[in-house]
């Protein structure tokens, strides 16, 4: 037997691949099962009562029963129309999403002004270095 290979309790040999695999979790959205590290947690805020706001927990360390989302407003409002916050949270009654809605709206704002930007500083680096070439 290799390292890449345990022992079953039938007694069989079983491969493994010598990586771990990503931890997954569904989305409460879409449904679809993906790596943990593409998703956001969210859990609902500590003592609230309702509706229950629901908080973005992008370092996945908050305490409390938390469910996993796309980070994609389609996603959000999937699970909005579906319910799944509720459900997925073990919370009655409605569920304010507004909180994970703005990190959403100023994660997509970020991403286009670093794309932006790298733009930006790419045209300019391209532009300077065609100046040093032509002199």
């Amino acid at each position: 037997m290799g390292r890449d290979a345990r022992l079953t309790e039938a007694g069989r040999v079983v491969r493994q691949s010598p990586r771990a695999a990503a931890p997954q979790r569904t989305c409460v959205g879409c449904r679809a099962r993906t790596d943990r590290s593409r998703l956001l947690r969210v859990v609902a805020e500590p003592g609230a009562v309702a509706p229950v706001a629901v908080v973005p927990d992008p370092a996945a360390r908050l305490p409390g029963r938390g469910a996993w989302l796309h980070p994609d407003p389609d996603c959000l409002e999937l699970a909005e129309r579906r319910r799944a916050f509720a459900r997925a949270l073990r919370v009655q009654g409605p569920v304010d999403a507004g909180n994970v809605r703005a990190y959403l709206a100023t994660a997509r704002d970020d991403a286009v002004a670093e794309q932006h930007s790298t733009t930006t500083s790419t045209t300019t680096r391209s532009t300077v270095d065609r100046k040093r070439v032509s002199s």
